[in-house]
């Protein structure tokens, strides 16, 4: 089976709001990327979500 790559794609706007708690670094981390890829941090963690529900 071929694995689907992770492409972070622009999202339609979203209202539901959610409060996570990470660390520091895991923090850092998101930040970097999301800035690597010119989105938003919300954008970013959308896109992580749904690539992990798709591929639970």
């Amino acid at each position: 089976m071929a694995e689907d790559k992770f492409i972070i794609q622009k999202t339609k706007n979203t209202n539901r709001r959610i409060i996570i708690r990470t660390t520091d670094e895991m923090a850092d981390e998101i930040f970097s990327i999301a800035k690597e890829n010119n989105v938003s941090v919300n954008t970013l963690l959308v896109n992580c979500i749904r690539y992990a529900l798709d591929h639970r």
